[in-house]
């Protein structure tokens, strides 16, 4: 009788326990989502090999600053923040100038399905603005749960852009008005078909702001 009165009476104590250790976990995970990181790509965009280069934020876009096609801007520095909607996506966010400070909305537009920065006023309208997340090894950035779907794309001022490519035809739905040399061949220099832009497939690194990857603090994921 003694033995079951103290175990009933321990049961308070074990419940509070895991309710603390659970609130401490959420708070863990909520402060690895608030941490500060920037974002990087390791591509080949010339005959130099490949390159870690800083992503960097332009006239709305989201770009490659490569040594080779070098874009000045402002770094990526960004986090997660839940963004306001009925769904209540992990949105992300990055600073977009240090002075005067100013924070935007990170999203991929339905249109061009390029990787774009912006209030939220022009998040609106059908463009995916999350979830944004990371992968299991804490290592690269998702969207929708894929990191393996964004894409560099040349643009028209040779620098390299980042796009999202959901459907996995990203080449079929951008066109340049550089002609094919086959069709000018057979058609004459006036006429032919479009030639693709150039585009390769890219990860977006995670680059911790502290100099500390998310994976060596403890939180949600283990």
């Amino acid at each position: 009788m003694v033995i079951g009165l103290l175990v009933i009476a321990g049961i308070p104590t074990t419940i509070g326990v895991c309710e603390a250790l659970s609130a401490q976990k959420k708070q863990n995970a909520a402060m690895k989502e608030k941490a500060k990181f920037h974002l990087t790509v390791t591509v080949t965009l010339d005959d130099q090999g490949p390159v870690e280069c800083w992503c960097i934020l332009k006239d709305g876009k989201l770009w490659i600053d490569h040594p080779s096609f070098p874009v000045p801007g402002h770094k990526f520095t960004g986090y997660y923040f839940t963004y306001p909607s009925e769904d209540q996506h992990l949105g992300m966010v990055s600073t977009i100038s240090d002075d005067p400070p100013m924070l935007n909305w990170i999203f991929v537009d339905k249109d061009t399905m390029m990787v774009r920065h912006g209030g939220r006023m022009d998040t609106l309208g059908g463009h995916t603005i999350g979830p944004w997340y990371w992968t299991n090894d804490e290592k690269w950035l998702t969207l929708e749960g894929d990191a393996a779907r964004f894409v560099a794309v040349e643009m028209e001022n040779k620098n390299w852009a980042i796009a999202w490519d959901r459907d996995g035809d990203f080449s079929a739905d951008m066109e340049t008005e550089e002609e094919d040399e086959e069709t000018k061949e057979n058609d004459g220099e006036g006429g032919g078909r479009k030639k693709r832009p150039r585009w390769v497939p890219v990860l977006l690194q995670r680059r911790m702001q502290l100099g500390m990857e998310s994976r060596y603090v403890k939180g949600a994921n283990g």
